[in-house]
C-alpha cells in the first residue's frame, strides 16, 4: 500500500478560485488543494498561523504583508467592470449615480478588499466617489459581490472582467485602465521546499499556464 501523498494548500483571492483550479488540474500535480477567500482576509489567516503553502493574493500590499523580506511573483493581471443585473450598457459612468436611484453599488468593502480598493480608485479618479459612497453594498470578497447582482439584490457591481465572464454577466462599461493601479496577481511560496508547490510555481511560468490565465479572462502581463 502506499503512503497518502502529503496535501498542500494552495490559498487564493476569490477572483482566483476557477482558474487556479484549472491550473492545478491541467499540471498534473498531484495533493494540491485550492482554499479561496478575499485577499485580506487569507492573509491575516496565514499570518496567524494558517496552513497555507503559497498565497496568491489580488493586490501587492497583502502579498508583502504575508512575505515580509521575500520576493513576489508577479503572475497575471486583470480589468476592473460595471455589471448589471438587468441588460444595460452605460456609454459613460458618470450616469451611474442617477441610475442607481436609492438602489446600492455592490462592490468588495473598500477599506480591505482588492476589487473594492480598485473600485473606489476608479470612482475617486472619475469624480464619482462623493456620489456613491453612501449608497455602497459592501461585500467580503469580489465573487460575493458578483452575486449581490446576480441576484438582483444589487442593480450594478464593479467586480473584475475575469469574474463577469465566468459568470456571464453583463458588463455595462469597462473602466480605462489609468483610473486605478494596476491590477497584479502577486505568488508568495510560503513552502517551496515542497514538491507539489515548487512543481507548480514552476508549472504557473510556462506557455500552458498562460494559455489557461487567457482562456479565464485574465490578461498576461506585458513582456509574458
Amino acid at each position: 500500500m502506499q503512503p497518502a501523498m502529503a496535501n498542500s494548500k494552495v490559498f487564493v483571492a476569490s477572483s482566483l478560485v476557477d482558474v487556479v483550479e484549472g491550473l492545478v488540474e491541467a499540471s498534473g500535480i498531484q495533493g494540491i488543494s485550492v482554499v479561496a477567500g478575499s485577499s485580506s482576509s487569507l492573509a491575516r489567516q496565514i499570518k496567524a498561523g494558517a496552513p497555507a503553502d503559497l498565497f496568491i493574493s489580488a493586490h501587492m500590499d497583502w502579498a508583502e504583508f504575508v512575505a515580509g523580506d521575500q520576493e513576489l511573483l508577479p503572475l497575471f493581471s486583470n480589468r476592473l467592470v460595471l455589471i448589471s443585473h438587468d441588460d444595460v450598457a452605460l456609454p459613460d459612468p458618470f450616469a451611474l449615480a442617477e441610475q442607481l436611484g436609492q438602489a446600492r453599488l455592490a462592490i468588495g468593502d473598500p477599506d480591505h478588499v482588492p476589487a473594492g480598493i480598485y473600485a473606489r480608485q476608479a470612482l475617486e479618479h472619475l469624480g464619482l466617489w462623493p456620489d456613491v459612497q453612501n449608497r455602497l453594498a459592501p461585500a467580503d470578497n469580489v465573487r460575493a459581490a458578483a452575486r449581490l447582482v446576480q441576484t438582483g439584490l444589487a442593480p450594478f457591481g464593479i467586480v473584475y472582467a475575469s469574474d463577469a465572464q465566468l459568470l456571464k454577466l453583463n458588463v455595462a462599461y469597462e473602466f480605462e485602465a489609468q483610473t486605478h493601479t494596476p491590477i497584479t496577481y502577486w505568488a508568495v511560496p510560503l513552502h517551496a521546499d515542497k514538491p507539489a508547490i515548487a512543481s507548480f510555481v514552476q508549472f504557473l511560468g510556462s506557455d500552458d499556464a498562460r494559455a489557461i490565465v487567457v482562456s479565464y479572462g485574465f490578461m498576461p502581463l506585458e513582456g509574458q
